[in-house]
């Protein structure tokens, strides 16, 4: 199976469920932060292949120091793609050098595309409008995950 942007594309802009959320747990490479995973299927409730998402957050910081991803990989032989992610740290913080020079919250679109996301309810301060933006970003059915920190 070979990354196949188009395909990737598709499964963005269709509705999708998470299966099987592990929950947080720390993070094996890196103290200070846990991770939670799940499965991503389709409307016939099938495993969509390759396809997960991570929640990644830092913990026992306030919220000023924040640092939270949610990212969808898609796993192609040993190598993870990622194929969307939504990063919330604080807005004064600088978060991605690229063409463009972000602080705060933004995104990495299956496009290749990197936005700032000044949206109502995204930030450190709002666990589960961040969540509910991201799900419906992503067109990922809403599920409950209990705030990390």
């Amino acid at each position: 199976m070979n990354f196949d942007q188009e395909h990737v594309n598709q499964i963005f802009v269709t509705k999708k469920w998470a299966r099987e959320w592990s929950g947080f747990s720390k993070k094996a490479n890196h103290r200070g932060f846990v991770v939670g995973t799940a499965f991503l299927v389709d409307a016939s409730d099938a495993a969509i292949p390759g396809m997960t998402l991570h929640i990644q957050s830092r913990v026992g910081t306030i919220s000023a120091n924040c640092l939270i991803t949610f990212t969808i990989f898609q796993r192609i032989d040993l190598v993870r793609h990622r194929t969307y992610q939504l990063e919330i740290c604080p807005f004064e913080k600088f978060s991605h050098k690229g063409v463009e020079i972000i602080y705060g919250p933004h995104e990495h679109t299956p496009d290749g595309k990197v936005r700032a996301v000044r949206k109502r309810g995204v930030n450190c301060h709002d666990w589960y409008g961040s969540l509910a933006w991201f799900l419906g970003r992503t067109n990922i059915e809403y599920f409950d995950v209990e705030q990390p920190c």
